[in-house]
């Protein structure tokens, strides 16, 4: 594995471990996070922009992801679609960037 796809892995764990100690912390208080996540964001100007921005981001990083789902292999797509629709785009898209860059590694080896 490069350090490049050794970062992205630790990124993506990272991606993961961060939003859910959150998530959970807000359940924990009695938050509905599949009620509140469109709603509560809009209370506050500042909140808003933040999610609007982070939604253009996911979309683009979408057509992107199905435009370029051939460079990581299906097996390895189909995952990180799910990480990044289910459990969190922090997650998905260093996820994806590793398997592209292992895939990318790995066809320039045999290329040579």
């Amino acid at each position: 594995m490069s350090t490049r796809e050794m970062l992205y892995a630790a990124l993506a764990l990272l991606g993961f471990l961060v939003p859910m100690y959150f998530n959970v912390q807000y359940m924990s208080a009695g938050g509905n996070l599949l009620a509140d996540f469109f709603t509560k964001p809009f209370e506050n100007p500042l909140t808003a922009s933040v999610l609007v921005d982070l939604l253009i981001a996911f979309v683009a990083y979408n057509v992107w992801l199905f435009s370029e789902r051939r460079s990581v292999g299906t097996g390895a797509f189909w995952f990180t679609v799910f990480v990044s629709w289910v459990i969190a785009f922090a997650s998905g898209l260093p996820l994806f960037l590793m398997f592209r860059a292992r895939q990318m590694r790995l066809s320039r080896q045999w290329s040579l």
